[in-house]
């Protein structure tokens, strides 16, 4: 169970280092979010995993990719102005 989680996790490694590279994110936001869908991919990975636990994992990913589309219009504006 832990080889795949971390495999899972480390695909993800790139795509938060191109986030914070276009300084979108913060290191320690960036770490947050690794932490955090760590956390998600063990419950998932569990033997039962829960409903609840799918529903959580999802609402997560929806908000933070509601932030980086929000700070990318932002970053955005700041180039035109």
């Amino acid at each position: 169970m832990a080889d795949v989680v971390q495999y899972r996790l480390e695909r993800m490694v790139d795509e938060l280092d191109d986030l914070e590279r276009r300084g979108l994110f913060t290191r320690s936001e960036t770490a947050a979010i690794l932490k955090q869908c760590c956390e998600f991919e063990y419950r998932l990975k569990r033997p039962s995993p829960l409903k609840q636990d799918f529903i959580a994992c999802i609402d997560y990913e929806t908000q933070l990719d509601l932030l980086r589309q929000l700070r990318k219009k932002a970053a955005t504006r700041e180039l035109v102005l």
